[in-house]
């Protein structure tokens, strides 16, 4: 199974969500489930729409990672595009909002870019520490 993933980059900001699922509290980037005959590039316009209530134009991909089956991922490969440029302001949707209860919660935050590499949870970390290094360059 393939993930889509945005990294949403705005005046030195990333977007992320803030799940509480579980009496957990973490963070994840923004993105969903690659649908079958979907292209990837769609799949990540189709669920920045559907979880962000945004339109965005996709810069390029940033990177792809094999993230492995743990507490907080089903385990696939996930790509991660990197987007610049959207219309509308971030506020849940689509099937997280309807999902939403007092065991599973859903809260876009922006986050400075700079603090992300002192998020302990930030998950795929794999992903984090390629942001991370982006960043830095």
């Amino acid at each position: 199974m393939k993930r889509a993933v945005g990294i949403i980059i705005k005046d030195n900001k990333i977007l992320l969500i803030w799940r509480i699922k579980n009496g957990q509290e973490y963070f994840v980037f923004p993105g969903g489930s690659v649908e079958e005959g979907e292209s990837i590039r769609n799949a990540v316009i189709r669920e920045m729409k559907e979880e962000l209530s945004i339109d965005i134009i996709i810069d390029r991909l940033l990177f792809k990672i094999s993230v492995p089956k743990n507490k907080h991922d089903s385990g696939r490969i996930s790509y991660f595009y990197l987007i610049k440029t959207y219309k509308g302001v971030p506020k849940l949707g689509g099937p997280e909002k309807e999902r939403m209860n007092d065991d599973n919660q859903y809260y876009p935050e922006w986050k400075n870019l700079e603090l992300i590499k002192t998020l302990e949870n930030l998950y795929p970390e794999e992903a984090k520490n390629k942001v991370v290094k982006m960043i830095k360059k």
